[in-house]
């Protein structure tokens, strides 16, 4: 095809998806319900007629309290703020006998996944009912963190999981920089300011520094997954507490989780419960929440709308401007 002809298909694409995602910001500003009228979080109905409800949380994703904006500037909230808010959602609700986190991420932040960890601990102790996870394909190192704040974690026989570690990413292009005469001028206030910069050689001091904050970090995993994995020894623990994953198989026979089986399993597994206080032999409602535009409710869903543009705008996907130092508890390839 001349490379005209390819021209005109390229922006002919990107005029439709333009169109496209232009509508879709008109069609929300113009809607009917955008702030009040229709429910801005709303109980939706997956399956079942008794009174009593199953509420489906999902997590999905890297697991983090920033808000994602989309190219044309389409924003949802943090994974944070969507998780609290939901659990604050269903406390209010009587009716809701049991929490199933649908998890699939590979983890994410040191802070949000504890963040998170914390909220289910302290719905849990308030509302005394049974809350579970029910692994998908990956629930792996954040995600596994939170995993341990339920009452039992379930995993589909091909769930990958594990990971129990932290990572602090990086790379140095000192060397490479030198070869073509670039160098770093940098200023700093001491010599540890610009610690992990890939400008400069890291120091022998510099990466001790480091990796006392990782090793801090981990010992904090570590015991929450001892204080979630009661019946597993602490020496079991720290030899396969060491960043690898594992199969459903694998995770079973070492106690990291308690059964395999598929999202029907995980309701009756969770409907047998001691704490579940619904009918056994009933059929309960199987429920999420979607939420739309609504007010903030919680410190998690503030956000900074003068820096937005710069952080999460087109500013920052050209020109990078949002920082990427960050401890992770990530299984990341």
């Amino acid at each position: 095809m001349p490379f005209k002809k390819l021209s005109l298909l390229f922006f002919s694409l990107l005029s439709l998806i333009f169109t496209t995602q232009f509508c879709l910001v008109v069609g929300n500003t113009l809607s009917p319900f955008p702030t009040g009228g229709k429910p801005d979080f709303e109980e939706k109905l997956i399956g079942g007629s008794d009174r009593d409800k199953i509420l489906i949380l999902s997590i999905e994703g890297t697991i983090s309290d920033e808000s994602k904006e989309s190219f044309f500037g389409q924003s949802t909230e943090s994974m944070v703020a969507r998780i609290k808010e939901s659990l604050k959602y269903a406390e209010r609700d009587p009716d809701v006998k049991g929490v199933i986190l649908k998890i699939n991420s590979p983890g994410g932040t040191v802070t949000a996944s504890d963040i998170i960890y914390q909220e289910i601990l302290k719905f849990r102790a308030k509302k005394q009912i049974p809350v579970f996870a029910g692994f998908m394909d990956t629930a792996a190192s954040g995600a596994y963190y939170i995993a341990m704040a339920t009452d039992a974690i379930g995993a589909h026989p091909t769930t990958v999981t594990g990971s129990v570690g932290v990572i602090l990413s990086g790379f140095n292009v000192k060397e490479g920089l030198d070869k073509i005469g670039v160098k770093d001028q940098s200023i700093t206030s001491g010599a540890n300011k610009a610690i992990g910069s890939p400008l400069t050689e890291m120091s022998p001091e510099q990466r001790k520094i480091l990796q006392s904050i990782v090793d801090n970090l981990f010992q904090r995993f570590f015991q929450v997954v001892k204080r979630g994995r009661p019946d597993v020894s602490e020496s079991k623990l720290k030899e396969i507490c060491d960043g690898r994953v594992f199969t459903a198989e694998q995770a079973k026979k070492d106690g990291m989780i308690d059964f395999i089986g598929y999202f029907d399993d995980f309701i009756i597994q969770l409907m047998s419960h001691p704490k579940y206080a619904g009918e056994r032999k009933g059929n309960p409602r199987i429920i999420t929440y979607q939420r739309g535009k609504g007010r903030v409710e919680n410190i998690y869903q503030t956000k900074d709308q003068n820096l937005q543009f710069f952080q999460n705008g087109l500013v920052d996907k050209f020109l990078g401007t949002g920082s990427n130092a960050k401890f992770l508890y990530l299984w990341d390839l």
